[in-house]
């Protein structure tokens, strides 16, 4: 699989060296943590760049948390592509993998292929992610071998929730785990350079990570996996939707907002917004001259 050579973007003095494919595999060889999270818009994508995180993923999960869908489903690819080419623009060193949304890969290989061009081309993403084992296997092999790198998703998949009986833990039985040990396995045997492990046992995970030669990503994973991934609004306390049990909060920053807002408000109404030290100076010979200008107008 061939590495994408990465979208030009100005770097600041003092970055470090971007994050590559092989660093990422070397992380997982030295048993360095990998640190991910979700970014949807320019602010978040900073925020990330200047928290030094590895990887950043433009999750589907924008289509909630950001654009007010109730599930992942609805999102577009063209809106995928937006919120991508926006979070480039705010990313120098961390890697930035585009999700492909739902219904833009499955139907068939040229289908999978056009669309994670477009993310490289148009967004300027290092790499995909798609979801599931299965079909999305043979996907997942077009794509990179195509030269653009895939990341794989298994356990629970948002997209496919409804086929998984909802919003649940995945691998709880012997039977079902197996079934994910395959999955992840074959989508690394595809080409995908790393996989995502989200909701499942953590005993589980910690077994197949390690007969996985991949970096394994966790979310709901417990902490064997290679590293961990949180979405931006749900690790901030900004999103107000459902919080899965895997999420801790290391933040509340929309109480934060919303009493910064309500302050606003209060002293608009109270006339006490804005003072003379917001506003813009006029020399008196100029108000002067404006004034006789304006009456004589009138």
């Amino acid at each position: 699989m061939s590495a994408t050579p990465r979208t030009p973007v100005s770097r600041a003095a003092g970055d470090p060296a971007p994050v590559t494919l092989p660093c990422l595999a070397e992380k997982k060889r030295l048993g360095q943590p990998i640190v991910m999270v979700t970014a949807y818009d320019y602010p978040s994508a900073q925020v990330a760049q200047a928290a030094a995180v590895d990887v950043v993923l433009v999750g589907d999960s924008g289509a909630m948390t950001v654009l007010g869908y109730p599930s992942t489903v609805p999102v577009s690819t063209e809106e995928m592509l937006m919120l991508a080419s926006a979070v480039r623009r705010g990313l120098r060193t961390p890697l930035l993998v585009g999700d492909l949304p739902f219904g833009s890969y499955e139907a068939s290989d040229p289908q999978a292929i056009a669309t994670a061009q477009r993310f490289v081309k148009e967004a300027g993403c290092d790499a995909v992610k798609l979801e599931r084992g299965g079909t999305s296997v043979q996907r997942a092999r077009a794509i990179a071998e195509a030269g653009i790198p895939v990341m794989g998703h298994v356990g629970l998949t948002p997209q496919t929730a409804t086929a998984l009986g909802g919003y649940r833990a995945q691998g709880r039985t012997a039977r079902r785990a197996l079934s994910v040990a395959r999955d992840a396995l074959a989508l690394q045997e595809a080409g995908c350079f790393s996989v995502v492990f989200e909701a499942i046992p953590a005993a589980v995970a910690a077994m197949v990570t390690r007969r996985l030669a991949i970096p394994v990503i966790g979310i709901g994973a417990g902490p064997s996996t290679d590293g961990q991934v949180l979405v931006f609004h749900d690790l901030l306390g900004i999103y107000d939707g459902h919080t899965p049990k895997f999420v801790k909060r290391f933040a509340d920053v929309r109480e934060q907002m919303i009493a910064g807002v309500a302050q606003y408000a209060a002293e608009v109404r109270q006339g006490a917004f804005p003072g003379p030290e917001h506003g813009y100076p006029i020399d008196e010979e100029e108000l002067q001259l404006f004034r006789k200008e304006l009456e004589a107008e009138s």
